[in-house]
């Protein structure tokens, strides 16, 4: 990696073309890696870094100060959530395209440049999504339609049972192999466009984790922006560097991050059974969750 920022990562006025935005929390050793990446296969326009860490107490500010010193760095005191933290590095930078990346992904080789050529040969596009692989090589999907309330309490194992194509909350059965325009695409990693950010407005931070992505490409398809696909551009996404660490904390915040995103599109009088909705199979997931550790707690005293 650059010890320094080089002359490659800002314009002669000091002004980047793409604004890399990282959101972490204890995961330093994968974030580490997702700027090595960066280092290693960067866009060929100016470019800059911002990472907002979520009160991370792995040392996660040291090591990138003396791994990645061209990294600018903004340290909260407390974990503020995902979306409050994108907020944070989206307003601490300045450039007209933001990459908004999870610390657990690493991008290939071009894959940026070819997000922004999407956006720049799509005017109508705010997001663009790349082909994502999982670390063995495999295919990850990363495209899909925005939710219905059937998708949400199906869930995306009914989906694949019924060997849905094309249609629904993910593609599961798509190849992901050309360019096309789609409903939402996964949230761990995609270049938005300021322009876009300005009519749509920031991510709504009353979502901590979860369900924050696809709202704001709700509120850009009801503006008129497009989401488009790109499988020239790929990203390895690990999945889960920070998640597996809150697993229970993680079921009940989707939850209300999925009752939430209903509940903007709900009248009033029908939000208390929404809630009771997504209540149940949360309460139903954290208690089997809750039995299997202490299944394995009991197992593990025994031996």
């Amino acid at each position: 990696m650059p010890a320094v920022l080089t002359p490659e990562a800002v314009d002669a006025d000091g002004r980047a073309c793409i604004s890399v935005v990282i959101v972490t929390w204890n995961a330093r050793e994968a974030l580490l890696d997702c700027l090595d990446a960066l280092a290693t296969n960067p866009p060929s326009v100016p470019w800059e870094v911002v990472v907002v860490d979520n009160a991370s107490s792995d040392g996660t500010r040291e090591a990138v100060a003396a791994a990645a010193p061209w990294v600018r760095q903004i340290t909260n005191g407390t974990n503020r959530g995902l979306p409050a933290a994108n907020n944070q590095g989206i307003a601490a930078s300045a450039a007209p395209y933001v990459l908004i990346a999870n610390a657990d992904t690493q991008v290939a080789p071009g894959a940026v440049d070819s997000l922004l050529g999407l956006l720049t040969r799509r005017p109508k596009a705010a997001f663009a999504i790349p082909r994502l692989r999982h670390p063995d090589g495999s295919l990850h999907v990363s495209a899909g339609d925005l939710p219905t309330l059937g998708d949400a309490l199906a869930g995306r194992q009914m989906q694949r049972r019924r060997r849905q194509l094309e249609r629904g909350f993910w593609w599961d059965g798509w190849a992901h192999d050309v360019e096309r325009r789609i409903g939402r695409g996964h949230e761990a990693c995609y270049l938005v466009r300021r322009a876009a950010i300005a009519e749509i407005g920031l991510q709504d931070e009353a979502f901590f984790l979860d369900w924050e992505g696809p709202d704001w490409t709700a509120r850009a398809h009801d503006l008129g922006w497009e989401v488009w696909f790109t499988p020239e551009a790929e990203v390895t996404h690990l999945g889960g560097a920070s998640i597996k660490q809150v697993q229970l904390r993680w079921i009940v915040r989707s939850h209300r991050g999925m009752y939430r995103y209903f509940a903007k599109r709900t009248s009033s009088p029908l939000r208390p059974l929404l809630a009771i909705t997504f209540g149940a199979p949360a309460a139903a997931k954290f208690a089997a969750w809750a039995l299997r550790l202490a299944t394995y707690e009991r197992g593990q005293g025994a031996s």
